[in-house]
């Protein structure tokens, strides 16, 4: 189970609940704002938008010298999941971020 806020600055734009053994995932929006919301558009976002969702807030897997980046986050391969847990899904150029609530351990 993985529960987050997908965050604008200090705003829960969306609530995710993400359900890793039976691939489902739940939202709630809490704005109208579309480029705010972690799904945009999509009110039913299925377990692959959500993995989709999740490599989105991560650096790309083509990053020059992905190894180093990697160890700086003490992982020895492009994991979106655990990069996100780490970075909180931090992207430069946005205010977007995400508030992780629940990681169940076998996700970890």
């Amino acid at each position: 189970m993985f529960r987050a806020n997908y965050m604008y600055r200090d705003e829960v734009s969306t609530e995710i609940v993400a359900d890793f053994d039976k691939r489902k995932v739940e939202i709630k929006n809490h704005t109208d704002n579309l480029l705010k919301r972690a799904f945009g558009i999509n009110e039913t976002p299925t377990f692959d938008n959500f993995l989709e969702f999740l490599e989105d807030r991560c650096f790309p897997r083509t990053r020059d010298k992905l190894y180093i980046h990697l160890y700086e986050l003490g992982l020895d391969s492009y994991d979106p999941l655990q990069i996100v847990i780490r970075t909180k899904g931090r992207v430069e150029g946005d205010f977007m971020w995400l508030d992780i609530l629940e990681v169940q351990d076998e996700q970890l």
